[in-house]
C-alpha cells in the first residue's frame, strides 16, 4: 500500500509539473503578426515597433530614424528578420544581416523572448501597445 501511495504521489507530481510547463508554453503568438510594441526597458516613449505580416519597422526618436526588416515566420512565435534598411547612426548591424527572434511568454501586457544575431543571444521584453 505504501508503494502504491508513493507511485500515486509521483504520478500526480509529474502530471502537475507537465501541465504547468505546457501552460507556460501555450500562449497565442498569432497577435504578433499585426502588433505595435514598445521596448519595456526604455524610458523614451518616442520609439516603437510595428509588425504587419512579413514586415517589421522600428521607429526611433519620433520617426527620425528607423530599422526595417523582412520577416520569415518559422512559427507563430518565431521569425528570422532580415534587416533591409537602417538609418540609425552607429547601429552595429548592416542591411542583409539576420536576427532570429523567438518569443517565449506573453504575460500582463508584456512579451518576453530572445533575439540572436551574429551568434550573440540577448533577452528581449516588449510592452504591447496595440
Amino acid at each position: 500500500m505504501k508503494l502504491f501511495k508513493s507511485l500515486l504521489l509521483l504520478i500526480l507530481f509529474l502530471t502537475t509539473t507537465l501541465s504547468m510547463a505546457q501552460n507556460n508554453q501555450n500562449f497565442d503568438c498569432k497577435i504578433l503578426k499585426d502588433i505595435k510594441l514598445k521596448y519595456a526597458h526604455k524610458e523614451d516613449d518616442r520609439s516603437y515597433i510595428i509588425i504587419k505580416g512579413n514586415k517589421h519597422v522600428e521607429s526611433l526618436e519620433d520617426g527620425k530614424y528607423f530599422i526595417k526588416s523582412d520577416l520569415e515566420w518559422i512559427s507563430d512565435c518565431e521569425y528570422n528578420a532580415t534587416m533591409t534598411e537602417i538609418t540609425l547612426p552607429n547601429f552595429p548591424f548592416k542591411p542583409g544581416e539576420i536576427m532570429k527572434v523567438k518569443f517565449e511568454k506573453i504575460k500582463d501586457g508584456f512579451i518576453y523572448g530572445t533575439a540572436t544575431v551574429r551568434n550573440q543571444t540577448f533577452p528581449i521584453k516588449y510592452l504591447i501597445i496595440k
